[in-house]
């Protein structure tokens, strides 16, 4: 009977490190288990350069977006592959730690969009099976910022802008500021989607980086939204056009590009009225507080502005919460009705 502590001939015949070092047998049996599970599932090597992953990404997840939204997330990357972009993704796998000191060393006011392009692209890392952690999320949290400070425009701020901009553009800026729609949603509008007899316009396109694209059926940014009178009043004043459907065309009948009007048209105009300089985005902002002072809710909001409730709550629930005055107001009225209703 072999003794207890005597190893076995033949193990130590078939052992794949039986003549190894105990500290390279250790190592190489761990290789072979972290190398295991990715031969089973078929996984890519994670021996890939942190560099030449993020070209990739680039390539795959750029095609699907705007060359903006691509061009976005490339500057964003730039920081986190000067310093990682040598590593393998192995190697960045269990760099929890060195992540952590690296976004803790970031600007604040950029640190939270770098650290959240490097989450995005080892994000992707994982659901292409390269990696099975994210370590920039294992790094720990990446507080959003509070966003950028509203500054809705004045009925009397909207009518200077409206002057200053002139027949061709002056009555887009009291549409946008009356329907809130977004600025390549406006741009995108075309004659037919306005409905006078419902007065309602029919949000259905937006127009971005020389693409114009359709909204799917349901989707949420696809809606109607009523116009008012003041809305109507802006559409009759626009000269009337026989060389484009547009509903506010550029001067030569095509699509308004934004870039070029903000600089030559809009930013000139602001300061012409005596207005700070914000971008015209914040037509948006003025359709929001004005809604909400008008007491429509955060949910009918919503849907108006083809945003989420979340979103809408994030950007105007303080504006909400200031009119708690106007709907304590309300739930009274309501209770006194009840009351008097039934004696």
């Amino acid at each position: 009977m072999a003794s207890p502590t005597t190893a076995s001939p033949l193990a130590s015949a078939t052992s794949p490190n039986a003549d190894l070092p105990r500290t390279v047998a250790t190592s190489a049996s761990r290789r072979r288990e972290d190398i295991a599970p990715r031969l089973r599932r078929g996984a890519p090597s994670n021996e890939v350069s942190f560099d030449a992953f993020c070209d990739l990404f680039l390539a795959r997840h750029g095609a699907t977006v705007s060359k903006r939204t691509k061009a976005t997330i490339e500057e964003r990357l730039a920081a986190s592959r000067v310093v990682y972009g040598a590593w393998t993704l192995r190697e960045l796998e269990g760099a929890a730690d060195d992540i952590a000191a690296w976004r803790a060393s970031l600007p604040q006011g950029s640190r939270y969009r770098l650290t959240l392009a490097l989450r995005q692209v080892l994000g992707a890392a994982i659901r292409w099976r390269y990696i099975a952690r994210n370590p920039a999320v294992e790094a720990g949290k990446n507080p959003e910022p509070r966003a950028e400070e509203l500054l809705p425009f004045t009925v009397e701020q909207i009518d200077a802008l409206d002057d200053e901009l002139g027949a061709l553009h002056g009555p887009l800026v009291v549409f946008a500021a009356e329907t809130g729609l977004r600025t390549n949603e406006w741009v995108a509008l075309e004659r037919r989607d306005v409905d006078r007899t419902d007065a309602a316009v029919a949000v259905q396109r937006r127009y971005a980086d020389d693409v114009l694209t359709p909204y799917p059926k349901t989707a949420g940014s696809r809606r109607r939204v009523p116009l008012t009178t003041r809305a109507l009043d802006a559409l009759d004043r626009i000269p009337p056009r026989l060389d484009t459907p547009l509903l506010f065309p550029a001067a030569r009948g095509g699509y308004i590009g934004l870039d070029t009007w903000r600089n030559r048209e809009w930013y000139p105009a602001l300061e012409a009225a005596g207005i700070d300089k914000r971008g015209p985005y914040h037509l948006r902002h003025t359709f929001a507080t004005e809604a909400l002072a008008a007491e429509i809710s955060i949910f009918e909001l919503a849907r108006l502005m083809g945003a989420s409730v979340k979103t809408i709550d994030k950007h105007y629930g303080h504006l909400a919460r200031d009119s708690e005055a106007a709907i304590r107001a309300r739930l009274d009225a309501r209770r006194a009705q009840a009351q008097a209703e039934n004696g």
